[in-house]
């Protein structure tokens, strides 16, 4: 079912909240003045956790091309928002035993740190495309930080991080030496007198191939005996690092996909089916297809997986080369407004557009406010990850609550919540009338001019039925800014990209 916005909006309006955001008119742009280049826009809405006006005057001054290139070649970013914040999170880039200290001394800071800089990252990183790679390759790579938090820590900043803009055969390698992940998928336990299966089947189902990747029962079966061994050092003490263990190994011949491998190997054996299985054409189709319903459109055009795939074979399975290809795509503009922000994506995009307003300090209320929103950072437990669907997140109680944290972020200025502290006086300082009010709310939030229609029902609305040139004082603004910016992060031009 394709839902349009409009659509989307009449079929769920309830509650009283509900019921003042759906009598909103949204009909469609009509520029009351220039508004940023569309392509522009639509690539930083994509490639960004939420356009800001630095952002849009970046990449209209430099290009869309030269902007990619800027983000793509992420470690020569200056990052100082991040680097300020980790000084007082230094265990999210520690050792293995520098993490587990920090977890097993108090659980409760370990946890915190690492879900709240997820967000914190999102939200001020200059390095936006990258943490939006992350992103994506953490839900690929899924593992729920719970009972493996250590593990988890350790594998974001080893596995995920190092490698999320890199070559896609070093991300599976490094996944699959991940402890975190040797634990969670139980290869950690695989010997050669009793393989498991586990680990083998969502490789090649989630990582690489995919579900239609040509691959069979026997297969899998024989991707288990290659990798029996593939192992914890539980003598290095916990938490234990990978190691390959000969004695629990299946030195016979193998057979994957008709690819022989001789008997007589051991750790290398493994090392060059990841190389296989990674260089696989399936694979290649399965990644950019993923990646295209990530980034472009829920229903991934043909033609642009094929040219992406090409892409990912001749690159060697490059990512910045898979992901230019796409943002520069003729097919990559013709879904415009067509994806739908995933719970934490619309969170700290509403942060985002907050931003010359926003105070953020440790916030447990913003992590609480994704749970009844089903996206607490790594707190998916099936292994394929939280969906990319926009339909996986549409249901009357999800968009309720998503309008209720429109409304309750506009109103952190009443200091009721923790860690957040939103200055609406800081929003929108020039305006001086409800009129323009109105306009540069929905320049600061939307990036585009209301429609007529639209732009008077919120100027009647903010105004009070006093017409737009009714002056904004003091009054007007503490009874109406959060509205006016609950509204405009509520509609469905936010919500959707």
């Amino acid at each position: 079912m394709t839902l349009s916005r409009r659509t989307f909006f009449k079929l769920t309006g309830a509650a009283t909240i509900s019921g003042l955001v759906a009598s909103v008119p949204w009909v469609g742009a009509h520029p009351t003045k220039a508004a940023p280049n569309r392509d522009a826009l639509h690539v930083l809405n994509r490639a960004t956790w939420g356009a800001t006006p630095q952002d849009i005057a970046l990449i209209e001054q430099i290009g869309i091309g030269a902007w990619l290139d800027g983000q793509l070649d992420w470690q020569n970013i200056p990052d100082p928002l991040i680097d300020a914040h980790l000084y007082f999170y230094p265990f999210l880039l520690g050792t293995p035993t520098e993490v587990e200290a920090v977890v097993a001394a108090d659980y409760g800071r370990g946890e915190h740190g690492f879900l709240w800089s997820r967000l914190y990252r999102a939200a001020n990183s200059s390095r936006q495309l990258y943490e939006r790679a992350v992103e994506f390759w953490t839900d690929h790579f899924n593992i729920p930080s719970p009972d493996l938090l250590t593990m988890k820590i350790v594998d974001d900043n080893t596995v995920i991080r190092p490698h999320a803009l890199g070559r896609f055969v070093d991300l599976l390698r490094a996944s699959a030496t991940s402890p975190a992940m040797l634990m969670y998928l139980d290869n950690a336990g695989s010997y050669a007198d009793h393989p498991n299966e586990n680990y083998a089947r969502e490789l090649m189902e989630l990582h690489t191939l995919g579900v239609d990747g040509g691959y069979i029962e026997k297969d899998v079966k024989e991707v288990s005996r290659i990798l029996t061994g593939w192992t914890l050092n539980w003598d290095a003490g916990w938490p234990a690092p990978y190691i390959f263990n000969p004695d629990l190994h299946d030195w016979g011949q193998k057979t994957v996909l008709g690819h022989v491998f001789p008997e007589g190997r051991g750790e290398e054996e493994g090392m060059e089916l990841l190389e296989f299985l990674a260089a696989h054409p399936s694979t290649a189709r399965f990644i950019s297809a993923k990646l295209i319903r990530f980034l472009v459109a829920d229903q991934p055009p043909d033609a642009l997986i094929d040219s992406t795939a090409d892409v990912f074979i001749r690159s060697g399975g490059h990512i910045p080369s898979m992901l230019r290809h796409i943002f520069l795509s003729g097919e990559f503009y013709e879904h415009v407004g067509t994806k739908f922000r995933r719970p934490t994506d619309l969170l700290v995009a509403m942060l985002r557009a907050l931003r010359p307003g926003m105070r953020l300090e440790d916030s447990d209320w913003l992590i609480w406010e994704l749970e009844p929103l089903g996206h607490t950072p790594y707190r998916w437990f099936p292994p394929n990850g939280y969906p990319h669907h926009s339909m996986a997140w549409i249901n009357t109680g999800a968009l309720l609550a998503r309008w209720n944290l429109a409304f309750t972020m506009a109103r952190t200025d009443e200091g009721w919540y923790d860690g957040i502290r939103f200055d609406p006086d800081q929003m929108c300082p020039d305006a001086t009338t409800a009129g323009e009010w109105v306009d540069q709310a929905a320049d600061a939030i939307l990036h585009a001019p209301l429609a007529d229609s639209e732009r008077q029902w919120l100027v009647d609305l903010i105004g009070e039925d006093m017409g737009e040139s009714r002056p904004l004082d003091d009054e007007l603004r503490l009874n109406r800014s959060s509205t006016l910016y609950g509204l405009l992060m509520s509609s469905p031009y936010f919500q959707w990209m």
